[in-house]
């Protein structure tokens, strides 16, 4: 019998929508717990420029915001 082999690697492709209004696939993964993204390379100058640029991941979503301090009358100074 054969023996199952487990994928080391999975890539997940998602449409991001970018600032200009247009969408891009975009490439997510991980190697050794480190996150990356692949995008597509725009600015291919010939054949032997790649197709897509590797970058790490260090987005970090941020916390939520506090709500700011409500300001009373007795704050004020007059």
């Amino acid at each position: 019998m054969s023996e199952k082999r487990k994928s080391e690697f999975g890539i997940w492709k998602k449409q991001v929508k970018l600032k200009d209004g247009t969408t891009s696939e975009v490439l997510s993964f991980t190697v050794n717990d480190v996150r990356y993204n692949a995008w597509p390379n725009k600015y291919k100058q010939n054949e032997r420029s790649p197709d897509y640029n590797v970058y790490i991941d260090n987005y970090v979503k941020p916390t939520e915001a506090k709500p700011a301090p409500a300001v009373t009358n007795t704050d004020l100074p007059f």
